[in-house]
């Protein structure tokens, strides 16, 4: 069973086909060989990441043990354990060793804001993070017609780390509203004078 069925059949969130061709098409024009992913889940992005080349090494984060577990099993049995790291950790807690040329976040949509902060120091200037479910399954256009409390909570955060985002001069963003399930590549502009 490929790992796309495992996750359909499994119920385990990956990134849609239209996203992953965006993030992929993203990695290629934008020569990036360092990569972070935020939120492993069963290795899924991270396998179809490292498949574009030999020298794009990609360190991902999971904190679930079982997500974890078959991550490794995935990431083995696709034989690209030299290029990609997985770390078991929640992401609060990840002290990156070196500095990224993209970050790809598709963890806990309600941090995103947290994440964009603590791994700043770590994206190259003129990297990327690329941001998955920013329309979160259509929701922020029409937050008054959600029912549960809990997700009409997640979606105003998304909406209000997208007003966060559009208004920091640190960044360029092209929003892709329109793709898989929204996405945002958010450019680190250089400081440097």
């Amino acid at each position: 069973m490929s790992i796309k069925s495992y996750a359909l059949n499994n119920h385990v969130p990956i990134i849609k086909d239209e996203g992953l061709n965006l993030l992929l098409a993203t990695i290629k024009e934008n020569k990036a060989k360092a990569i972070l992913e935020l939120g492993t889940a069963i290795g899924y992005s991270a396998i179809n990441m490292a498949k574009l080349g030999n020298d794009i090494l990609i360190d991902t984060i999971e904190r679930d043990p079982a997500m974890y577990a078959k991550a490794l099993e995935n990431v083995e049995a696709s034989g690209l354990q030299k290029q990609i790291r997985l770390f078991f950790s929640d992401i609060k807690d990840f002290v990156p060793d070196k500095e990224y040329d993209l970050i790809f976040v598709d963890a806990a949509k309600a941090q995103y804001g947290r994440y964009l902060e603590q791994f700043y120091p770590y994206l190259q200037d003129g990297g990327c993070y690329f941001f998955d479910n920013m329309v979160f399954h259509n929701m922020i256009y029409d937050i008054d017609s959600i029912q549960n409390r809990n997700t009409r909570q997640l979606v105003k955060k998304i909406c209000r780390f997208r007003e966060i985002v559009q208004d920091d001069r640190r960044f360029d963003i092209i929003k892709k509203d329109d793709i898989g399930d929204g996405v945002w590549i958010v450019y680190k502009r250089s400081l440097k004078k």
